[in-house]
């Protein structure tokens, strides 16, 4: 292994440079091929994407809170008043000046020695500046709150040239030299707050121009290209021979352009180059980002977001493969070149990649050396048949571009996985297993069968976790055998389905937000009378006990009620990641195999509280809605035209899915079994009238409950409602509530509770404070409580 001589560089101890081949701290002379190779940075594409968040963010609170905007920005200018006129103004025209002069060197600068770069820069300054014309046309042609809190009224002049100056200085690239980096910070800060001061710009305003800028810019110059400073093919030829590497044929191998390149040495052995610099930055990033929120932190390991530490990480797993004698890249050289572009030199094993045509003794040879890979510490990641090879008896790697030093136990279990499901392809679910326990020695194969789950091959991209889920289910039966099969643990951290619930929770949040926006809540709020909320918190605790009875009236056992309260306040937390009724249904059902109650009656208990409770609702509903006055012609039980098509929709894919032989046969093998165990249970708890009261009473106590804790917000905020209005608008509200997708009904039930208190003649402002109230009282609080109960509970293996 050879590493670079000389001075430490920029990336950290343990990588050098020659000092004679230092770069000045300026604009580097061309290369000869400066100007000309033109290329797309990932990190631009990243962080215009960043840019752009703020800006929506921005805007869409300036929308969103109209009156607090628009005084946020009254307040700041009020602020500055006390600073002197002459001396802002003076500031102002020191700051312009200053951008008009960096402005025509850095053209001077750039038009000699980078000349696409003075078109890009140019191309980005006029593109802000037309973009901040159209902002602002758009902005007074609607004459809303943007414009009032962003321009303040004022000429719009210095919020576009600001925003033509931000896309400007990105545009050039220049900001990489630090130079020029230092000035283009100062002039734009010295810019954006003499224009605050003199008061063109508001707080808003700076934002939006400064990211505004920067979006533009670094759009612009990933659309039009930058400048490559990745070392050509001669001068990294060069560099490496003197460094004691004489390499021959280098030519590009792969997607990522000159950034990987492949090549032949002296005594006739390949290597590879792999160089990390600005041109670099960001590659894969997005991908790397979204495995680290999907994946659990012990899956997906210690993920290397930069380019450079990807590098780094590489040559350490080389280095350390290398001492274990595993058959893989052997590390020759780390060092980093003039311009701080690292540089990495690996060997390229013999053998053709891939794993076709492989024997069981190659096989148990590939499993042989991954054991003295682990017994390294590395685990390899992304074992697909391109980054390994099988040659006779003799397997190894081609690849260790994805390998981790210092990987877990369940990293390690993950590559038995991806190493059995590439083998059990060529060779067969139980030859690949049969090699496993020849090559890899003795292994948990209840562990190993736990995590053979498609999530597992994430690495190899969507397609390929589908493909191979069969392939999954026969090496899962070869490990376990006739054994029962084992719970999998949780390998990520969340499921789509939780990504549809945030998305509607966002939805809903922003909606919510957009109704209180025209209320004064701070006002009602502030003299609301503390002392009704205690009432209110524990008529939410009783709402807990009744749900507790509910559940337990259908059990033949003997439950515990106060187990089974603190059961559904647990429920109250873990609801927040499922919608209500779905989490409520879930802990319950856990809860009841806990305690041993079979799963037909656990079914029938689940499904016969439901069923009460959705008929006592509407029962209490007409009832109401009766002793209110509106009678029963006020209701709307008959299912309207839309209901009734979707309902004839339903049946009819039901009638198709039943008419094929095929998903028949499913259907019937899958879901008549539980039909014919539920059955049963369910005529025993519908055959007993005692359950049915118990129940049924449990629902009433749970509305009255729920009830009470709306009367008493009401009556906080200085409200004096007629309790049986209340009583159908909390009703409605819980119907919406359960049928909303969203965890707790978030958004619809506020939605309909402030519209129907509104509508019984509750002012808007109490309406709407007193059902903040209200759901802090039986949603928010109860949360936290259940936290602590679940945690509990957990701990006594309760759920």
């Amino acid at each position: 292994m050879v590493t670079g001589a000389g001075e430490e560089p920029h990336g950290g101890p343990g990588v050098a440079v020659s000092p004679a081949a230092a770069v000045p701290d300026g604009v580097p002379p061309a290369r000869g091929r400066a100007g000309t190779d033109r290329v797309r940075r990932p990190a631009d594409l990243l962080l215009a994407v960043f840019a752009f968040v703020v800006v929506a963010v921005v805007l869409g609170a300036i929308r969103a809170l109209p009156l607090g905007s628009t005084e946020a920005a009254d307040d700041v200018s009020r602020w500055l008043l006390p600073i002197p006129r002459w001396l802002a103004y003076a500031a102002a025209v020191v700051a312009g000046v200053a951008s008009f002069v960096l402005v025509v060197v850095s053209l001077v600068v750039l038009v000699r020695n980078q000349w696409r770069d003075a078109l890009n820069a140019v191309a980005a300054g006029l593109a802000g500046v037309v973009a901040a014309v159209i902002a602002t046309v758009i902005w007074r042609i609607e004459n809303a709150t943007v414009a009032r809190a962003v321009l303040h009224g004022s000429n719009p002049s210095i919020f576009i040239v600001d925003t033509a100056f931000v896309a400007f200085v990105v545009g050039t690239d220049l900001s990489r030299h630090s130079r020029w980096q230092r000035w283009w910070y100062r002039t734009s800060a010295a810019l954006l707050l003499s224009g605050l001061a003199v008061g063109t710009l508001t707080p808003f305003a700076v934002v939006l121009a400064l990211f505004g800028g920067l979006l533009v810019g670094w759009v612009v110059r990933w659309l039009l290209g930058a400048a490559s400073v990745l070392p050509t093919t001669a001068e990294l030829t060069d560099w490496l021979t003197s460094q004691g590497v004489t390499a021959a044929d280098l030519s590009v191998a792969g997607p990522q352009g000159r950034a990987r390149q492949e090549g032949t040495v002296a005594d006739g052995s390949r290597i590879r180059v792999h160089l990390s610099g600005r041109d670099t930055r960001g590659s894969g990033a997005a991908r790397r980002l979204w495995a680290l929120a999907r994946l659990r932190s012990a899956v997906a390991g210690h993920v290397a977001l930069t380019s450079r530490a990807r590098v780094e990480q590489l040559s350490l797993a080389c280095f350390l493969a290398e001492r274990a004698g595993v058959p893989s890249p052997v590390l020759v050289l780390l060092g980093e070149m003039p311009g701080e572009t690292l540089v990495l030199v690996t060997t390229i094993p013999d053998g053709r990649p891939g794993a076709g045509g492989a024997s069981p003794a190659g096989a148990a040879s590939l499993f042989a050396s991954l054991r003295r890979l682990h017994d390294a510490g590395v685990a390899h990641h992304d074992l697909q048949p391109g980054n390994l090879f099988i040659s006779g008896n003799r397997a190894g790697f081609c690849s260790l571009d994805a390998a981790e030093p210092g990987a877990s136990e369940l990293a390690r279990r993950l590559d038995l996985v991806q190493a059995l499901t590439t083998l059990a392809r060529v060779v067969g679910p139980a030859t690949a297993v049969a090699a496993l326990r020849a090559g890899y020695g003795p292994v948990d194969r209840a562990a190993v069968a736990a995590v053979t789950q498609p999530i597992a091959l994430a690495p190899w991209g969507w397609r390929a976790m589908r493909a191979a889920s069969g392939c999954l289910d026969e090496i899962r039966h070869e490990l376990l055998g006739d054994r029962a099969a084992l719970p999998a643990p949780r390998l990520e951290r969340f499921r789509w389905r939780t990504i549809v619930t945030a998305v509607a929770l966002t939805v809903a949040g922003y909606l919510l937000v957009g109704q209180l926006s025209g209320v004064n809540l701070l006002s009602t709020l502030s003299q609301a009378n503390p002392a009704w909320f205690p009432l209110a918190v524990f008529g939410s605790a009783v709402t807990y006990l009744a749900a507790a009875e509910n559940l337990a009236a259908f059990v033949p056992k003997r439950l515990s009620i106060w187990r089974g309260f603190r059961v559904q306040l647990a429920s109250a937390f873990v609801g927040v990641a499922l919608p209500p009724t779905v989490g409520h249904v879930a802990v319950n059902a856990r809860y009841l195999h806990h305690e041993e109650v079979d799963d037909g009656t656990i079914a029938a208990a689940v499904t016969m509280s439901q069923i009460v409770n959705v008929v006592t609702t509407v029962l209490l509903l007409i009832v109401l809605g009766v002793l209110t006055g509106s009678g029963f012609s006020r209701f709307k039980i008959a299912p309207g035209a839309d209901v009734l098509i979707g309902l004839l929709v339903i049946l009819a894919i039901v009638i198709v899915l039943l008419a094929v032989p095929q998903t028949r046969a499913k259907l019937t093998g899958t879901v008549w079994p539980h039909l014919q165990a539920v059955w049963p249970r369910l005529l025993d708890a519908i055959s007993h009238p005692v359950r049915l009261a118990i129940s049924s009473a449990a629902n009433v106590l749970l509305s009255v409950a729920y009830l009470v804790a709306m009367l008493a917000a009401l009556w906080s905020v200085g409200a004096h409602p007629p309790i049986l209005a209340t009583a159908v608008v909390y009703l409605a509200g819980n119907a919406v509530g359960a049928a909303a997708p969203t965890p707790g009904g978030i958004g619809g039930v506020e939605a309909v509770l402030a519209a129907g208190l509104t509508a019984i003649g509750i002012p808007a402002h109490q309406a709407i404070a007193a059902v903040l109230i209200f759901r802090t009282a039986t949603f928010w609080l109860p949360i936290p409580v259940g936290w602590i109960s679940y945690l509990e509970l957990r701990r006594r293996s309760i759920l």
